[in-house]
């Protein structure tokens, strides 16, 4: 099961501290309990992958540069494999439960929710702020987009899930440094 971080969590903690006096144009946060699965599949193994996303009401597997569905959301992280981010356990569980390593030769769905830390951005200043943070050609820039980016100096997860909405999923060893970068960044968008 997924740690649920708390307000007394360091990472909650730091994010606070890092980050200026919350403005009306962005607020960020850490997404308590949201469960990350992965989906990997050789040469012909996305029949499988499909039919378990078709069989759990899930839209059809992501494509470049794309991210799908509202909560769960999936997003294309390469040729052959797609990350699924859910706050709900019980989707997540379905899943896992119809596609688990070993199930099939081709195709698997892997939990690495123990891995992930996930952050919202919400508002018209995350378009002031993803610039600081990511190439520009890594920028979802409509609900719909998104991709593995590289953010600073490692590898992450964005996408932007609706007009003023962003969600950025690092390696959970990297959420201090995430937390540290969206601060500074944020502080030198304000001028």
């Amino acid at each position: 099961m997924v740690e649920r971080l708390v307000a007394s969590s360091n990472f909650e903690a730091e994010l606070q501290a890092a980050l200026p006096i919350a403005t009306q144009a962005l607020k960020v946060s850490v997404v308590e309990g949201l469960r990350v699965l992965v989906f990997r599949h050789l040469a012909g193994g996305a029949a499988a992958v499909h039919e378990v996303l078709a069989a759990n009401h899930l839209t059809a597997m992501p494509t470049p540069g794309t991210c799908l569905g509202d909560d769960p959301w999936q997003v294309w992280i390469g040729p052959a494999e797609s990350l699924l981010l859910t706050a709900s356990g019980r989707a997540a569980d379905d899943v896992l439960a119809a596609l688990h390593p070993g199930c099939n030769s081709l195709a698997c769905v892997v939990d690495q929710s123990a891995g992930w830390l996930a952050f919202e951005l919400l508002g018209a200043g995350m378009d002031d702020l993803l610039p600081r943070l990511f190439d520009a050609n890594a920028i979802p820039r409509h609900a719909g987009q998104g991709a593995r980016a590289r953010f600073m100096d490692v590898s992450a997860v964005v996408m932007r899930v609706g007009p003023d909405r962003v969600l950025l999923a690092v390696e959970r060893p990297h959420g201090s440094y995430a937390v540290q970068w969206i601060g500074h960044a944020w502080r030198a968008a304000l001028g």
